[in-house]
């Protein structure tokens, strides 16, 4: 089995290449510094592994993918931990490109290699200590996102009328104008007047989003069943 050994720092590459010479079944094919080389080494569809140091950050990823733009998977590209162990989340994102394997020289690096070119591991093969941090890897978790970016008008009882305040409470109910009118004993023009209004002193784009920012600035109780008995604020000011 041949291999190129890639990894940027010179002392690097040597420690590499004197670990990997040991090994009865791999022959050292040379090594480079970069990624120009080793793309150049995938295009000519020789050696058959490339090790790739891991401090070559996304250029491992570029390689996979300059890997799989030339067809069958004739060279392994296998990333080479050296060093500090990268985190989780950079593991997983070798795995995601494609990476034939990920090792380590905390253990036998040659026995990896052939198991990779021996089709032991299909799927890809991981070094097993690096395998369980991977396993036991829990992503951060991530605050939900707002709903509203938008800062939501401070609206009190005050600026609200008493017939404003009604039929908002029964346009929460889902009641439409006419209902509406019926029950408050008004005209439709006065109701459609009220929830302009309404819309209007809490920027809302519509009946629906007038509800919710109603509910939100404590205009409306959390659960408002307004339609259903008498659920009056305290706080309500009579005029």
């Amino acid at each position: 089995m041949t291999v190129l050994i890639v990894a940027p720092n010179q002392v690097v590459r040597a420690g590499i290449r004197t670990l990997v010479d040991d090994q009865v079944r791999i022959e050292v094919a040379g090594a480079v510094a970069g990624y120009a080389d080793a793309a150049a080494a995938i295009r000519r569809g020789r050696p058959e592994v490339l090790l790739v140091d891991t401090s070559l950050g996304n250029g491992i990823v570029d390689l996979v993918r300059v890997r799989d733009s030339v067809g069958p998977r004739s060279v392994s590209v296998v990333a080479l931990v050296t060093g500090e162990v990268p985190k989780v989340s950079k593991l997983r994102e070798y795995v995601a490109a494609g990476v034939d394997g990920i090792v380590s020289t905390a253990e036998d690096i040659g026995a990896s290699l052939v198991a990779i070119r021996t089709g032991q591991a299909p799927g890809g093969w991981i070094s097993p200590t690096l395998g369980a941090e991977i396993l036991r890897y829990e992503p951060p978790t991530l605050r939900p996102a707002l709903i509203e970016e938008t800062p939501v008008p401070r609206v009190s009882l005050d600026q609200v009328t008493p017939s404003e305040y009604a039929v908002l409470r029964l346009v929460a109910d889902g009641h439409t104008d006419r209902e509406i009118a019926t029950r408050l004993q008004r005209s439709e023009r006065v109701v459609k007047f009220h929830v302009s209004n309404l819309l209007a002193k809490l920027q809302a784009r519509n009946r629906a989003h007038v509800v919710k920012l109603a509910v939100r600035t404590g205009l409306l109780p959390m659960a408002c069943a307004c339609g259903q008995g008498t659920v009056v604020r305290t706080t309500r000011v009579t005029r």
